[in-house]
């Protein structure tokens, strides 16, 4: 069973090491669900549900329980879609943090897909075109994920 480390130890490692990350583009109705972050870090930004890779778990395991423990959403997971890194000056404790990321598709069970958001969110909604001023890095998964800007 995986665990998460003691605070004080991943304060250690983000000082020093990248973090892997999965992130999950959940299609429903020619839509791609987003969620608004309550944590640092991109506290209060759109972004798509994901997170920290855990020692022993494969990546689409990853994106299976981030989209369970996020939003509540069971799905067949695809493809890696994209693969890119980020750098945020706006981490836990203020320390900066440097994610390895990689962006799989899921198409949920469920056709009306119903989302029940984890404490971790402040809201959630469904984009049909990559709405302006969107991190680089959620842009770019919107894109791989057959979305366009607003007119394109």
């Amino acid at each position: 069973m995986n665990k998460f480390i003691p605070q004080k130890l991943y304060n250690q490692i983000l000082e020093n090491v990248p973090i892997a990350c999965v992130d999950v583009a959940i299609v429903a109705r020619e839509s791609v669900l987003l969620v608004m972050r309550k944590n640092p870090p991109v506290k209060g930004r759109w972004w798509l549900p994901g997170g920290r890779v855990l020692k022993g778990e494969k990546m689409k395991e990853t994106a299976i329980r981030k989209a369970r423990e996020e939003v509540e959403t069971e799905g067949y997971v695809g493809p890696i879609i994209h693969t890119s890194e980020t750098i945020f000056p706006d981490g836990p404790d203020g320390i900066p943090v440097h994610t390895i990321n990689s962006c799989f598709i899921m198409y949920p069970f469920e056709t009306d897909c119903p989302i029940r958001l984890d404490e971790h969110h402040l809201d959630y909604k469904w984009v049909n075109h990559i709405p302006d001023g969107l991190h680089p890095y959620v842009e770019r998964c919107l894109m791989s994920a057959g979305l366009l800007r607003k007119g394109g």
